[in-house]
């Protein structure tokens, strides 16, 4: 039986929140097309697209040995690409961040240190970054090790020229690893995790503001959660409809992504509902070509980060298309903590005709690869099935 629209009354709370409707949906907001990963065949069924890879940090004996979480962005008609660059393992104290750019989408510059935390004692995390008039933020979350600490918060630095940067200033508490996106009329949407006790009771932290700059006026989002512990880390991130709906996906437990969608541009979101969209429990990348299309880059599994793909879909309801960006076995060559075979935590943005992807291998070393959007419309690459 189908669920009309519920609304719930909210108290107010330390954020200051709003009487916000939360929209309740019984099916979920998209589903895979039947067979589009044949996770039983060692390619997945599909073709390889023709891409430009580029490493922009190789990990060494003598170097730093983990790199994870890039984010991109476009300023001054350059592409900057920032990342999490640890002595050894994941998330341990000396983690810094590390920044490159390009102005050709090929020729990379050599890494440059954006931001460290308590003179190198903390940890940083990339979380993206922002373009305000002439002026480039950048965002990273800081912890003492512990990244649902209740002390974890995002912090932010500025830079006019791209080089030379502020001293950090707090944001707002929480962990985040992409940074604010900016929809049309200019809200801004940032999502998160819920940190400290608040992780009792929640999971996903989605906020949204109308400051140009995303340094303040973040309010928080309503959103339930039917089932709590199918989440851990939820990692969102969004795509949109052509009537303007927002669909929000959620890394979680289940070995497919969840997903809710927002009618009033942030400010509510429909309890999260199961897909049919494999995942291995990774960091995923969702967005929109230009011409509208809908686009979720990730870790379809099944239960590795081997497989680095990129699905389509018209109408953001059903994806019937895909294509393999990784799919190669390979192995560690450092040790370290949780560190994950594969091409991973993938980050996106459309620049000059291409879809630029960054992503970390084996969370060791830190890539890019171009592709041209007219290969994502080859019907000799495409691998289409029928919707159901």
């Amino acid at each position: 039986m189908k669920r009309s629209l519920i609304f719930c009354l909210l108290g107010l709370s330390s954020w200051g929140l709003a009487l916000q409707p939360t929209v309740v949906i019984a099916s979920p907001p998209y589903q895979a097309s039947p067979g589009l990963f044949d996770r039983e065949s060692e390619t997945l069924g599909l073709k390889v697209l023709d891409s430009q890879h580029r490493l922009l940090f190789r990990a060494t004996e003598d170097s730093y040995q983990y790199c994870h979480h890039p984010n991109l962005i476009v300023f001054q008609d350059e592409i900057y690409c920032m990342w999490s660059n640890g002595i050894v393992a994941e998330d341990e104290p000396g983690q810094r961040i590390l920044f490159s750019h390009t102005g050709d989408g090929s020729n990379w510059t050599e890494p440059l240190e954006l931001a460290n935390h308590k003179q190198g004692k903390g940890v940083c995390v990339s979380a993206g970054f922002r373009m305000s008039g002439e002026t480039l933020i950048a965002f990273y979350t800081a912890t003492d090790g512990e990244n649902f600490g209740a002390d974890t918060a995002l912090l932010a630095k500025t830079s006019t020229d791209g080089l030379t940067w502020s001293e950090p200033r707090p944001v707002t508490g929480g962990f985040f690893i992409e940074g604010p996106r900016e929809r049309p009329g200019g809200r801004l949407l940032l999502s998160g995790e819920h940190v400290g006790p608040q992780r009792d009771t929640q999971r996903m932290k989605l906020l949204y503001s109308d400051q140009d700059d995303g340094l303040s006026g973040w309010k928080e989002a309503r959103i339930e959660i039917e089932n709590l512990q199918v989440f851990n880390y939820t990692e969102p991130s969004f795509f949109s409809r052509t009537d303007g709906t927002l669909v929000m996906s959620f890394r979680n437990r289940s070995g497919f992504l969840q997903a809710s969608v927002s009618t009033d541009q942030g400010k509510s979101w429909s309890v999260p509902a199961k897909t049919n969209f494999p995942d291995c429990r990774s960091r995923f990348s969702a967005g929109n070509l230009p011409d509208g299309t809908a686009y979720v880059i990730s870790n379809p599994g099944p239960h590795h980060r081997r497989y680095l793909t990129i699905a389509l879909s018209d109408d953001g309801k059903i994806f019937d298309r895909a294509f393999m960006i990784f799919g190669k076995r390979i192995r560690h060559r450092h040790g370290g903590r949780t560190k994950s075979l594969g091409w991973q935590y993938p980050n996106a943005l459309v620049w000059k005709d291409h879809l630029h992807v960054a992503y970390s291998i084996n969370k060791e070393d830190l890539g890019v690869s171009r592709i041209a959007l007219i290969d994502l419309k080859r019907p000799d690459l495409e691998r289409t099935v029928p919707q159901p």
